[in-house]
């Protein structure tokens, strides 16, 4: 898991394939409208919401994209697992690229307008959370395809 300020994301282009493409595609949009965009190497949906109580849902892990969530505005909390320490209950979904997982919600860190994380696919993360008052978000999440 990666967690640091937008302003340090190219550092980390050698690890993340795709992410320069990806992060031309976000400079190019006309506006932050929700939706799906596609780039070589991936692609990118502008989501806008409202947190959930952190005791509701579950983790998600991925196997064949790098999970890069870009906070554009507002704030959410963030709860991360090591995947092997958490129990499945729902199957990977290969069309979704998606396993649902339960555990404990111990490692929980506020992601700020202007920050970003990236989760691999040994990171469970529970993402649109919050521990104590409700936030509104707009943010950029991008899936970068791993190399087989």
């Amino acid at each position: 898991m990666i967690i640091d300020q937008i302003d340090n994301i190219e550092y980390y282009e050698s690890i993340l394939p795709g992410l320069s493409n990806g992060l031309k595609k976000l400079e190019a949009l006309p506006s932050l409208e929700t939706g799906r965009y596609e780039f070589e190497g991936g692609f990118l949906m502008i989501q806008e919401g409202d947190t959930k109580p952190m005791e509701e849902g579950t983790f998600e892990a991925h196997r064949n994209y790098v999970d890069v969530q870009i906070m554009l505005r507002g704030c959410e909390e963030l709860a991360w697992e090591e995947y092997h320490k958490l129990n499945s209950v729902i199957p990977y979904n290969k069309e979704k690229d998606q396993e649902r997982l339960d555990g404990e919600k111990k490692h929980v860190v506020l992601i700020s307008e202007g920050m970003f994380f990236a989760a691999f696919p040994q990171d469970g993360h529970k993402a649109v959370s919050h521990t104590g008052e409700q936030h509104h978000y707009v943010k950029a999440v991008m899936k970068l395809r791993l190399p087989n």
